[in-house]
């Protein structure tokens, strides 16, 4: 049977999209690296009423009362703003240390297997012993390793006789130059700001896709281990009004975008 109309072969359409993340009061956009799957889903409230002028209860209106909108996002980069949105913490704090030489720790109850923690950062370190009359000499690599980046120690053998461990070390400064990240977790309530999406694809139309006003958070678990895959960031963002801008885009604006 031949179709009734002509056949529209020319408007199948693909959804691919770059994303931008502008942190609220910010005037930057980052881009967010890239992103798996999105999507949104809009939610209704509605009150309703039946007539009874039927003989069995009709439907004769819906209102809406309360609009709200959920977004999920797969993000396969980590960069900054996606452990920022991972970790709940926006202020983008910078890790700092002072710089120390000849600091003294002392570790007792020895265990073979313990890790003791010197306190600093980017340490070296000078000399290990027990501290005695006639110091027993702790020997690196053979007696403990030292994790410098961590300002770690294991404890791999004892010495014959030696009951405590005492480490004279140094550490280096740590200032905003290095750019190490701190986040504090769940320090915050979800990071806030506008999230922005940029059709890219070859087939179909492409939109510009923007929320003013959102708020990111992880979409439940957190995966702190992985399997054998490269791993992948769960999110989850409310959609919140935005009373600045026109009553018909204060949830979010469509753009159409020329391939």
């Amino acid at each position: 049977m031949a179709t009734k109309f002509q056949p529209r072969l020319d408007d199948y359409f693909r959804q691919v999209n770059q994303a931008t993340w502008q942190p609220k009061g910010a005037d930057y956009e980052i881009n967010v690296g890239d992103i798996e799957t999105s999507g949104g889903t809009p939610n209704l409230t509605d009150i309703e009423r039946y007539s009874r002028e039927f003989a069995e209860k009709t439907l004769a209106r819906t209102d809406t009362i309360q609009k709200d909108m959920t977004l999920t996002l797969t993000a396969k980069s980590l960069t900054r703003e996606t452990a920022q949105m991972m970790w709940m913490d926006a202020d983008g704090d910078l890790l700092t240390q002072a710089a120390v030489t000849a600091q003294t720790k002392t570790f007792n109850n020895l265990k073979v297997g313990r890790i003791y923690d010197l306190g600093y950062v980017n340490t070296t370190i000078n000399s290990a012993d027990d501290d005695g009359t006639t110091p027993i000499q702790f020997v690196e690599d053979v007696h403990y390793k030292h994790v410098s980046e961590l300002g770690k120690i294991e404890l791999i053998a004892i010495p014959s006789t030696a009951t405590k461990l005492v480490v004279d070390f140094d550490a280096d400064a740590v200032d905003g130059e290095d750019d190490v990240a701190v986040y504090g977790g769940m320090a915050g309530q979800g990071v806030f700001g506008t999230l922005r999406y940029y059709g890219i694809s070859d087939i179909g139309q492409n939109f510009k896709i923007e929320f003013w006003n959102v708020r990111i958070k992880p979409a439940g678990e957190i995966s702190l281990q992985g399997g054998d895959d490269y791993g992948d960031i769960q999110l989850e963002a409310r959609v919140f009004a935005d009373g600045t801008k026109p009553l018909k885009y204060r949830f979010f604006k469509v753009t159409e975008l020329k391939n």
